[in-house]
Parts: C-alpha cells; sequence; structure tokens
C-alpha cells in the first residue's frame, strides 16, 4: 500500500496497487520506476480526509489535489 503524509498529518493512501508494485521486496529499476508513477498519481488525487462517523473518505471541498496542498 502507498501512502503520502501531508504536512498536516493527513494520510493518503493507494490501496488498488497490484502485481509487483505492491510489494515491498521487489526493487528493480522498473518496480521502482512504477512505484514513483503511482506516487505522483496519487499526489494529483483530491484531498481528502476520513469521516470518522461513517470511516469512508471524503473529498473537502475547499482543498485542491493533495500536491497543492503540500505546496502550501
Amino acid at each position: 500500500m502507498l501512502q503520502l503524509t501531508n504536512l498536516c498529518g493527513c494520510l493518503k493512501q493507494d490501496d488498488t496497487l497490484q502485481g509487483e508494485v505492491a510489494s515491498v521486496d521487489i526493487s528493480t529499476k522498473t518496480n521502482l520506476n512504477n512505484l514513483v508513477k503511482a506516487g505522483e498519481n496519487l499526489l494529483k488525487k483530491k484531498f481528502t480526509r476520513v469521516n470518522l462517523d461513517t470511516g469512508i473518505y471524503e473529498t473537502v471541498p475547499d482543498k485542491g489535489t493533495i500536491e497543492e496542498e503540500l505546496k502550501r
């Protein structure tokens, strides 16, 4: 599972990785490049927070992408 934590401690994770990219034990150049791509794609996703009542990630209306929020 690929995870990014922003400066305020909010966590964004991607549990959709499959195959070699999902493994932390495979350090081939190809797999590392694929992990970089996965991280770049994750940065482009909208900023979300977990709704503590439902446990579901919800988009935060006044926030941009994770990348934009990290630059602030």
